[in-house]
């Protein structure tokens, strides 16, 4: 593997071919590249989870965006028909799908009978 180490020696980036900065040369299994490698690693996990947290923000975000049009709507400020048609489908499948989900809330399962 051909490295390249920062100031203190720390390798900053590794690969199969020399390249600019990377021309010293080293084992696969030398303890420094181990060690970068596992950090690497660390990295992409912390990464992973920033990632996740960024998804499930994204769906709060989009109801937060679903209810601001709906206000606006509602208010008479923007019309419906004034969103793109990519939109305004999106949006539409979203109220259908959250209205009948709604629906099967309201029945109660052990009796078989509406909710009160």
């Amino acid at each position: 593997m051909f490295i390249k180490r920062d100031v203190q020696g720390n390798i900053t980036a590794a690969s199969t071919t020399p390249g600019p900065g990377m021309d010293e040369q080293i084992g696969e299994d030398d303890p420094d590249l181990q060690e970068f490698i596992g950090s690497l690693s660390t990295k992409s996990k912390a990464n992973e989870d920033e990632v996740e947290k960024l998804r499930s923000s994204d769906v709060e975000l989009a109801r937060v965006v679903e209810d601001i049009i709906n206000l606006l709507t509602d208010k008479g400020v923007i019309q419906f028909t004034d969103l793109p048609e990519a939109a305004q489908q999106k949006l539409l499948q979203r109220r259908i799908l959250r209205q009948h989900i709604q629906r099967l809330d309201l029945v109660d399962e052990d009796q078989d009978q509406l909710m009160p």
